[in-house]
């Protein structure tokens, strides 16, 4: 047994043991998307309470909480002895919450956020800062060191707000290759739990994530989004049918040489690589890799097949994957991204909606905003034209008391089942114009028109050509830079275009 090994043995205590030295009113980071610990969350259910000895107060701070927030459903339902602050909602924390009011939501992006709480909790001395526990899921050590695998995303910055580091080894986690803040030396680790995998609790849900079934809808936005892509891109996909309906669209039409520079990977980019769709080629950052921030492993035996020691994976923090910086310099980048609702001016909104969380923003602004600022790149917001409660996704103003997530001045392109749009450089009026006419739904136009001239948004008189003389993005904008930098659009400095005019 090797000195790291022996160490880790050294430290290796039960869950139960790590709960019992947990005081009432510490603070717990417990993981965010894919790392989150279960059999301490377990152990610390088991000591919430009123009576002598038992624990009150105890706040978790997290992100997209999977496995840890059905345990405190259960353990503590109104949330009297426990608060989770979760930063964004999945299904489970929806119902929690819309049930309950247990949770408290807040409202960031997943880079830029993290570095608010960094700034807010970490201090100069580790004894100091203002987390008392982060807890992670890691995958079995290796060579003195634990890995994040399918958590990387917000790990390191956790661990380094707390005094104290507990790690969950999970026997089903893969080794995944690094690109960034994915490894951690053991000997900065002070307890180890070892997680007993077998016991259903503890498991991941197996999710069938080829099989969901997709609707015509999805399909139509995603032959919309298809009108706009060209082999050589780089994707970012989200969370829903939508970003899937893409993929298999992708697929299908056979797109090549595909690169993948993504906050959520999964099933998607196994999916494209066995198609022959994604080999990474002609990324300008990360070529030959595909870069993720964290996965959530529905299939454990899939995943860990295509994760572990390969490569052609490269797991970055969330600093990196969601820096508008960072992908601005990736060419040809495209996100895909859902929202729940967008008004006539064109902003939207994703996350908390008529004074309800409904899941949170995510990477939404960074990737809307920074793969405009790629080379060629394209950010698209995409959703079907109403809702599944037949409601309209397309409001003259959005409802009171919600939050928007990308303003309308970096709004770009828009899908829906109906057509695809470009936002960027319109008129209120041009805007307007499209939204009613290409975007909402059929039945939902003659009352947002009227709602446009009641706002003045359109002129009483004039008609406005229908030819908006907007460029085609594959024949004309397809290498295009916005003026971010020091380069210039489309020429050279030397190129004088403008002497003798």
């Amino acid at each position: 047994m090797s000195d790291w090994q022996q160490d880790i043995r050294n430290r290796t205590i039960s869950a139960a043991q790590w709960a019992s030295m947990v005081q009432s009113g510490d603070w717990i980071y417990t993981g965010g998307p894919g790392s989150d610990p279960v059999a301490t969350t377990h152990a610390l259910c088991n000591r919430l309470g009123d009576d002598p000895g038992q624990l009150h107060g105890i706040e978790l701070w997290t992100q997209c909480s999977t496995l840890t927030a059905p345990l405190l459903r259960k353990a503590d339902p109104t949330a009297l002895y426990c608060l989770i602050h979760d930063y964004f909602f999945n299904g489970e924390s929806r119902r929690w919450n819309d049930a309950e009011r247990a949770i408290d939501w807040g409202h960031w992006g997943w880079s830029a956020g993290m570095n608010y709480l960094y700034s807010r909790w970490a201090r100069r001395e580790k004894e100091k800062s203002a987390i008392d526990w982060a807890v992670v899921s890691v995958a079995p050590p290796e060579r003195g060191m634990v890995n994040f695998a399918y958590g990387v995303a917000n790990s390191m910055t956790a661990i380094r707000s707390a005094k104290r580091v507990v790690v969950e080894i999970r026997p089903d986690y893969p080794w995944c290759e690094p690109g960034r803040s994915m490894l951690l030396p053991v000997d900065e680790v002070d307890y180890f739990v070892e997680v007993d995998t077998s016991e259903s609790l503890y498991r991941w849900p197996q999710v069938d994530e080829g099989g969901i079934k997709l609707s015509d809808a999805d399909r139509a936005i995603a032959q919309n989004i298809l009108s706009i892509m060209a082999d050589g891109d780089c994707l970012q996909v989200g969370i829903g049918t939508i970003p899937l309906a893409v993929v298999l669209a992708v697929k299908d039409t056979g797109l090549q040489h595909l690169g993948v520079h993504t906050e959520m990977g999964g099933e998607w980019i196994f999916t494209l690589i066995e198609a022959g769709c994604i080999d990474n080629s002609r990324k300008s950052l990360d070529p030959g890799r595909s870069v993720y921030n964290f996965m959530f492993p529905y299939n454990t035996e899939r995943y860990h097949a295509f994760l572990h020691h390969n490569s052609a994976f490269a797991g970055y923090d969330s600093y990196y994957t969601n820096n508008i910086l960072t992908l601005s310099k990736n060419d040809h980048a495209i996100g895909i991204n859902s929202f729940l609702a967008m008004d006539l001016y064109g902003q939207d909104a994703c996350g908390f909606i008529g004074g309800r969380p409904v899941s949170g923003t995510g990477g939404q602004f960074q990737f809307i905003v920074g793969c405009a600022m790629s080379r060629g790149g394209r950010g698209v917001l995409a959703a079907h034209s109403r809702d599944a409660k037949g409601r309209p996704r397309f409001v003259a103003h959005l409802p009171e008391s919600t939050i928007v997530d990308v303003p309308s001045q970096f709004v770009s392109w828009v899908a829906t089942e109906n057509g695809i749009v470009n936002l960027s450089g319109k008129s209120q009026a041009e805007k307007a114009i499209d939204i009613i006419n290409v975007l909402a739904h059929p039945d939902d136009r003659e009352e947002l028109e009227r709602s446009a001239y009641d706002m003045h948004l359109l002129p009483r008189q004039f008609k406005l050509s229908p030819d908006r003389r907007y460029p085609d993005y594959l024949s004309e904008r397809r290498n295009h830079k916005h003026v971010y930098t020091s380069e210039l659009q489309g020429w050279e400095p030397q190129d004088n275009l403008w002497s003798g005019r």
